[in-house]
This record gives structure tokens, C-alpha cells and sequence, in this order.
């Protein structure tokens, strides 16, 4: 046993478990065990099973270097860089906070997969530009035509507009119904992000034009509208494996403002509205009429910029 006056003691915190002082020979594993921490551990702390996984908070320069065992884990796993294994890592120096990742065998489907999502996030904050779509007046036409024409003519939109998020560098988090909701700024900063939503929404607008013209009109007698709202913010952001499929996360008090800002596009007759704090970070700001708002849900007002066109339907119907 080292003698405890050659042996050098930091404070670690597991959050929602323990916190206390680790001795620097001591792998958090063994130290998080002894002082009562219910660490998963399937292999025994040989770094075989990878049930031991901790994710680094704070602190990640206070701890040793990756052996070649866990290496090989994070290899195999595609684990990113501030997952650990707590049977291979000590406390150097410093303080450390850290998290369980697996409270229990119930999350091992969660977590022992290989290669199905590349480079999983499994949960950070990010600052990113939110954008809510929703087709407008569909419900008429949803009532007048059949079940594969309503289905079809949302596809065709929806399959052009994805195209022009991901050029963009969005994602589509979620499609419910006739509306769809992405998110920007995965790799972008967050003026970057704000600069390519308002593209991307320009984009889209471009585009349905198009297929109203050459499509919509031409076999549905139908001119397609959506309203468009989009707010930025501090979000969590993660990836989650649904059938087999890999699905994005992304959820915050932003996204429900952003919701709400589209919204506003039927009571405010506009398009396109974007947030305060995603006008300010236009490189180029269209002049546009503002507006101060109560959102449904939300305390304080927002300050809203109206960027699109006034809709042309009424009573229900597409006027022409």
C-alpha cells in the first residue's frame, strides 16, 4: 500500500451521487464503489465492457491520459472525447465533476450499440437557431382529396425543403402533420447559424413558389402557404435510436418561443418572423415592420421582425 504521505488527494464530484476526496493511485471506479457510488461494472474494471462510463463535466485536464485499453473502448464505440471509462481513469490534479452514465442495466440498449449512430451526441448544450414551419389552410384540402394526394403533396414539399435545410447545415428534428421543426448551428457559430436559417427560409420560399407554379397549381389546383417562425438559444441537444433509426434531439425553453413565434405568423399576416436576437445577427437586415409580442406560455414579451409576405388566402380558401 503507498504510503499516504506520498500519496496526493483531489476532490471529485459524481454529480447526484457523492463527492469526496480521491487518492491519486485510485481509479474513480474503485474510489466511486468504495464510497457507496452504484457504478455499473459487467467486466470487473478490465475496460471489456464499457458499463463504467462516465461523462466529463468539468475538469478533464485533472485526469490521466486514455491507456491503451480504453482506447481500444472508445475506438470500438465511437465514444466522444468526454466519456470516459471510470475503471481506467485516475485524478491527477485538481478538481473534477463528473456523471454516471448508466444508472443501471436498464440502460445498457441505451448505450451498447456499435457504429449505429456515428459520433453520438448523448447530450450537450448548444446555442442554436430554431425554425418551425406549418403549412397554412391544409385543412381544406385534407377534407376535399384523397388520403395518398394529401400524403403526396406533403412528401414532395417536405423532400425539397430538407434538401435545402441540410444545405444549409440545419436538421429536421421533427415532422407532426403539415409542419415541420429544424434546428441550425450543429457545427456553425451562432451567427453563422441565424445567418443560414434566414437563407435556408429564402430558400424555401423560392422553392415552393416553384412547385406552386409548375406543380401544386398544374395537378392539385392548389397553392401551398406556410408560416415560418424562428428564435435562437441554449438548447439541449442529443441523439436518440428509435426502430433502429437514429433520431435527433433537440429541447429547450427556445424551442417552445420559437413554436410560439410561428404561431404569430396567422395573427401578424406574415410569413417569416424571426426573433429579436436573431435579427440583430443578420449580416444584412432587411427593413422590416416589428412588433412586441406576448407569446402563449412564455413571461416576458419578445420583440418580433416580420420578414415574410402577407398570406392570400381568406375564409379558408386560396383567393386568386
Amino acid at each position: 500500500m503507498i504510503d499516504d504521505m506520498v500519496r496526493t488527494y483531489h476532490h471529485i464530484t459524481i454529480i447526484n451521487d457523492a463527492s469526496f476526496l480521491i487518492g491519486s493511485d485510485d481509479s474513480i471506479l474503485k474510489a466511486g464503489l468504495n464510497k457507496g457510488v452504484p457504478f455499473c461494472c459487467e467486466c470487473g474494471g478490465r475496460a471489456r465492457c464499457s458499463t463504467c462510463r462516465i461523462l466529463v463535466v468539468e475538469g478533464e485536464e485533472n485526469l490521466s491520459e486514455t491507456n491503451t485499453a480504453e482506447k481500444n473502448m472508445q475506438k470500438y464505440f465511437e465514444l466522444p472525447r468526454n466519456v470516459r471509462l471510470a475503471c481506467q481513469t485516475y485524478v491527477k490534479g485538481g478538481a473534477v465533476r463528473i456523471k454516471r452514465i448508466m444508472n443501471d442495466e436498464s440502460d445498457y440498449p441505451l448505450y451498447l450499440r456499435n457504429k449505429i449512430i456515428k459520433d453520438e451526441n448523448i447530450g450537450k448544450e448548444m446555442r442554436l437557431c430554431l425554425l418551425f414551419l406549418d403549412i397554412r389552410n391544409f385543412t381544406p384540402f385534407v377534407e376535399h382529396n384523397l388520403a395518398f394526394d394529401v400524403i403526396h403533396v406533403v412528401r414532395k414539399m417536405f423532400y425539397h425543403f430538407e434538401e435545402i435545410i441540410r444545405e444549409h447545415g440545419g436538421k429536421i428534428v421533427e415532422t407532426a402533420g403539415d409542419g415541420l421543426y429544424a434546428a441550425f448551428g450543429f457545427e456553425d457559430t451562432t451567427k453563422e447559424s441565424a445567418n443560414k436559417t434566414v437563407s435556408c427560409v429564402k430558400e424555401m420560399f423560392k422553392e415552393l413558389k416553384r412547385l406552386n407554379e409548375l406543380y401544386f397549381k398544374k395537378y392539385f389546383k392548389q397553392e401551398i402557404e406556410i408560416g415560418v417562425g424562428a428564435h435562437l438559444g441554449k438548447v439541449a441537444a442529443g441523439d436518440l435510436l428509435l426502430q433502429g433509426n437514429p433520431h435527433q434531439l433537440v429541447m429547450g425553453y427556445p424551442v417552445n418561443v420559437a413554436a410560439r413565434i410561428q404561431d404569430l405568423t396567422k395573427k401578424l399576416n406574415n410569413s417569416f418572423i424571426v426573433s429579436k436576437d436573431v435579427y440583430e445577427l443578420l449580416e444584412e437586415r432587411p427593413r422590416a415592420a416589428n412588433s412586441l409580442e406576448n407569446l402563449k406560455g412564455v413571461e416576458e414579451p419578445f420583440l418580433l421582425y416580420l420578414l415574410g409576405e402577407q398570406f392570400n388566402y381568406q375564409k379558408g380558401l386560396p383567393s386568386r
